[in-house]
């Protein structure tokens, strides 16, 4: 019986130590609080063009300073290597991005406009092969084409849904181009957006209130510096925001006929779908299984910058389907973006959020 009961203590001391080894392990914040706008969010990524994959989203916002954590994770074991753990922090009193790894805890400084290599520059080489390919365009590969139709509409269904226990309606937006050649073949191309938006509440009234300073506080820092500022100005800079949902729609954003129509979008948007389908069949005879141009032009302006995009850029992942026919194309998206709010709070949130973490390395400064 003594030697039963002596066993309890021995239990109660190892229970200790793996709790005391538990807490020693778990860094401990120390870091002041202050009130920040919070938002989460879920997202999904999917399409003929892009890996399936879903990811989180937090987004830390004070009117001097922003944090933009992403997580990202294929479906696919083999394409786990392409997931993303990573965080922008835009500090705007220090002029400053800091865009951290989280993978490999190291970090690189740059200017608040942007930095010049990194990400950006992963993309711009991620579809290289080994083998140098050639870019052509609808010229390049002697194709004459007409821009035979450029539509842009937001359309406001009707319909309503609940979404996260909240009444939501909703909203389309269409973008369709049409290039004809000479023989009467046809690409057409459709970006739509589904939004699904609710009557904001004061939590995301505030959210509005403090991204938007924020957001002038960004385009009073950066100026010009900031290639989409240099192309779209600064209303048009807020229009984006505004039509993405980060912040709020406003009368004077309405100066032309595209931003006109996005002002048709009223509330907060909880959901926010992205779709690009497509239908290629011009310049089939002209093909010769290069790559079309990527780059784009934008000394003919915004519209001209977005249909030589639409126009030439999905050549290059669509070669194989050029010579098949597609009944249904609009059935299956190239590529498919889903962005889902899980809450919008404001709340004391730790100031370290806003900060490179000690150990993590620099690995560049620009």
């Amino acid at each position: 019986m003594k030697r039963c009961c002596s066993i309890k203590p021995s239990l109660s001391l190892v229970t200790s130590a793996l709790l005391l080894a538990a807490c020693a392990s778990t860094p401990v914040d120390n870091s002041p609080k202050e009130l920040t706008a919070v938002v989460t969010a879920k997202t999904v990524l999917n399409g003929l063009y892009v890996p399936d994959s879903k990811g989180e989203q937090v987004v830390y916002t004070r009117e001097n300073m922003r944090t933009i954590y992403d997580k990202i994770t294929p479906d696919s074991f083999y394409m786990k290597w392409a997931g993303i753990d990573a965080s922008g922090i835009f500090r705007m009193d220090k002029n400053l991005l800091w865009q951290l790894n989280h993978s490999n805890k190291t970090y690189q400084e740059c200017k608040l406009s942007g930095c010049t290599s990194g990400f950006l520059e992963m993309l711009e080489h991620s579809g290289e092969e080994e083998e140098t390919e050639e870019y052509q365009s609808y010229e390049e590969l002697e194709c004459n084409v007409e821009l035979t139709n450029n539509e842009f509409e937001v359309i406001s269904t009707g319909n309503k849904r609940e979404i996260a226990g909240q009444a939501t309606e909703e909203y389309k937006v269409k973008w369709s181009t049409e290039f004809t050649d000479e023989s009467g073949k046809k690409d057409l191309n459709l970006l739509q957006f589904v939004f699904w938006t609710t009557d904001p509440n004061a939590e995301m009234k505030e959210a509005w209130r403090v991204h938007e300073k924020a957001t002038n506080n960004y385009l009073d820092a950066v100026g010009e510096n900031n290639p989409l500022v240099r192309l779209l100005g600064y209303e048009g800079f807020k229009t984006i925001s505004a039509f993405t949902g980060d912040t709020e729609q406003a009368d004077h954003l309405g100066l032309n006929a595209f931003q006109q129509e996005l002002a048709k979008i009223k509330g907060y948007p909880l959901s926010i779908k992205l779709e690009w389908f497509q239908d290629i069949k011009a310049c089939s005879a002209n093909k010769k299984k290069e790559k079309r141009d990527t780059s784009i032009d934008f000394s003919g302006g915004l519209e001209d910058a977005a249909t030589n995009l639409l126009g030439n850029i999905v050549k290059n992942a669509a070669d194989d389907m050029v010579d098949k026919k597609v009944d249904a194309w609009m059935k299956d998206a190239r590529i498919r973006y889903i962005y889902d709010v899980q809450s919008v709070e404001n709340k004391l949130a730790h100031n370290s959020n806003f900060n490179v973490p000690e150990d993590y390395q620099l690995f560049d400064r620009n």
